[in-house]
């Protein structure tokens, strides 16, 4: 926390995985804001147990785990773990770990609350799951879930569909999931606000959900990314009109996993209200669109 002596001092954050997605949008989206001081240590020295010196020299305020997201499945992943325990064995710090509705399995009929247990038996969501038990070891710390997340950026779903339309692939996704799409910006935008609202004053701590307004399924969200598609690309419109026929438009959803989360509690501690995806989502394929 702040304090009168320094309370025009910019917030101190350590960010680990500064080259992830979420890590990358982080820097992007705050570089204006001279609020925010980022230390952006390498992956290799986050893996090296024997370099913890370098990281006990780096003074920081807060630190943020946007790596696990990225990183679960790779075979090196315990040993970010232990600098996970590392980070939340110090207490002068707070860590806030990014992580994902998919450490549910799914069968659950209405959105998960954060006092729900994560139940997911997949390899990445036991890892996830695992690592959230570390960070939450210590009740200063944050874990923060969120759900289907897009940027444009790199191999996220908007690109690869799109990709498979440029390429004139049929889009046979399988119809079995219910979630809540969010744009990297927003989560951005949440991160943010928590760590300013912590740093100055705020003791809300433990798990908290975060994820955009509004769920569909799987193939509707496609059907979204495509519908937006057609005003630039023909092979678009052909995508459409098959999807359209192949998914009638009343759906039995009894049988779906539902990836989504309610997020009452961010709300409620806070103030952070959820936003639409639908507009951003539009404004993204243009984007994408217009620079090919």
């Amino acid at each position: 926390m702040n304090t009168t002596a320094d309370i025009n001092a910019p917030i101190r954050i350590l960010l680990l995985g500064s080259g992830t997605e979420v890590g990358s949008s982080l820097l992007q989206l705050s570089k204006e804001k001279n609020e925010f001081f980022w230390i952006c240590p390498e992956e290799s020295l986050l893996l090296d147990v024997n370099r913890r010196a370098e990281l006990d020299d780096m003074q920081f305020d807060v630190v943020i785990d946007a790596l696990s997201l990225r990183y679960a499945l790779q075979s090196d992943y315990e040993k970010f773990q232990s600098t996970l325990q590392y980070f939340g064995d110090r207490a002068n710090a707070p860590l806030i770990m990014i992580s994902s509705a998919r450490v549910f399995s799914g069968n659950k009929e209405v959105p998960y609350a954060e006092t729900d247990t994560p139940d997911s038996t997949e390899p990445y969501a036991q890892a996830l799951i695992a690592a959230e038990s570390i960070v939450l070891s210590n009740p200063d710390n944050i874990v923060l879930r969120t759900g289907w997340l897009f940027s444009g950026q790199g191999d996220d779903f908007v690109c690869r569909t799109l990709g498979l339309i440029q390429d004139g692939v049929n889009l046979a996704y399988k119809d079995d999931l219910i979630g809540s799409p969010t744009p990297v910006s927003d989560l951005v935008r949440v991160i943010l606000s928590m760590v300013n609202q912590g740093h100055y004053g705020a003791e809300n701590k433990g798990v908290y959900h975060y994820c955009c307004a509004e769920e569909i399924s799987w193939i509707r969200l496609v059907e979204a990314i495509v519908a937006t598609s057609g005003q630039f690309d023909p092979k678009a419109q052909v995508e459409v009109e098959a999807i359209g026929d192949s998914f009638p438009e009343v759906q039995e959803t009894s049988a779906m996993q539902r990836q989504s989360l309610s997020c009452r509690k961010i709300f409620n501690h806070f103030g952070i209200k959820q936003r639409p995806w639908r507009s951003k989502l539009r404004s993204l394929v243009k984007e994408l669109y217009k620079a090919n």
